[in-house]
């Protein structure tokens, strides 16, 4: 017949490249550009391989002891790309149980996605819960103890990860070589037709003879109201050396006036009234007003010694 075609019909590319994605773990910038840009992101977690960045405005904990918090990570190689790249994986939910020791990304659960293309690394959560078990010894184990809270042996507070003031330098350092089976056992014994492989954790990095920058803790993660009427409050801050010993440096008083938008920060024995104007998203001190000021669900310890 005069008009007629064989064969299969030829798709338009413009067409294909348009569809739509149904999880942020596939778009890469600049597709999801302001994902990224109409965020704050500071450094979380360091790994042999990767940069892990977090939103602290985000942090959150539920009466469970759940932590979410969004994030995404970024290879660790030095480039010339811009600061927003399609080398970015995210950013994603996450959530991390403290008390069970186990993780939920939204990268893990993403089931639609999975049926239709499966990429390499990835896997059906156990049990199709979405959590899984966080293994030793990795960047999420790392995150974990940053977001839950670590004590140290001759101090019976416990800190919880509040700012780093500064990058590792690259340091050469292998991927765990582990296999879904390593990684866990529970996601071998799964449902039936879970075929893909979880991806491996990334290795921390071993900082015993780097040369590391500073990072500072909220102490017990309490915000203390020592002016209920003014809205000022104070969190007790420490500083240590991001090195094998985690070395302390010293002990502050970060006090903020929630009303005004001003802080003080400085030497537990000079607390100076707060004067000071924040300064932008991600630096230090605007990071701390949150803190002390903002929203967080169950994670802060909020304490009225107000008079």
């Amino acid at each position: 017949m005069i008009g007629c075609t064989v064969g299969p019909k030829v798709r338009n590319y413009q067409a294909i490249v348009e569809e739509p994605v149904e999880s942020p773990f596939f778009f890469i910038p600049p597709l999801n550009l302001s994902d990224y840009k109409d965020r704050t992101w500071i450094l979380l977690a360091e790994s042999a391989n990767k940069n892990w960045f977090y939103d602290p405005y985000t942090l959150s904990e539920d009466a469970d002891g759940v932590v979410t918090f969004d994030s995404f990570s970024v290879p660790r190689e030095k480039n010339t790309l811009d600061q927003f790249n399609a080398t970015m994986i995210g950013p994603y939910r996450q959530k991390i149980d403290c008390f069970g020791n186990n993780q939920w990304s939204e990268t893990f659960y993403t089931e639609n996605i999975i049926q239709k293309n499966p990429l390499v690394g990835q896997s059906k959560p156990i049990n199709g819960s979405g959590w899984v078990k966080i293994a030793p010894r990795t960047a999420m184990a790392y995150m974990r103890t940053r977001l839950c809270g670590r004590k140290f042996i001759d101090d019976q507070n416990i800190n919880y990860f509040l700012y780093q003031d500064g990058f590792m330098p690259l340091a050469k350092a292998a991927k765990v070589a582990t296999t879904a089976k390593d990684l866990s056992n529970a996601a071998a014994q799964g449902r039936a037709g879970d075929d893909l492989v979880q991806a491996p954790q990334e290795q921390a990095i071993d900082t015993s003879l780097i040369k590391t920058p500073s990072f500072y803790d909220v102490v017990n993660n309490q915000v203390t109201i020592i002016d209920a009427k003014n809205n000022i409050r104070q969190m007790k801050i420490a500083s240590y050396a991001l090195d094998k010993d985690l070395s302390k440096k010293q002990d502050y008083v970060f006090t903020a006036d929630c009303q005004n938008a001003t802080y003080s920060f400085g030497e537990q024995k000079s607390a100076a009234s707060p004067k000071q104007a924040i300064g932008n998203k991600d630096t230090f001190s605007a990071v701390a007003f949150d803190r002390a000021c903002g929203d967080h669900g169950a994670y802060t310890k909020l304490v009225n010694q107000s008079r």
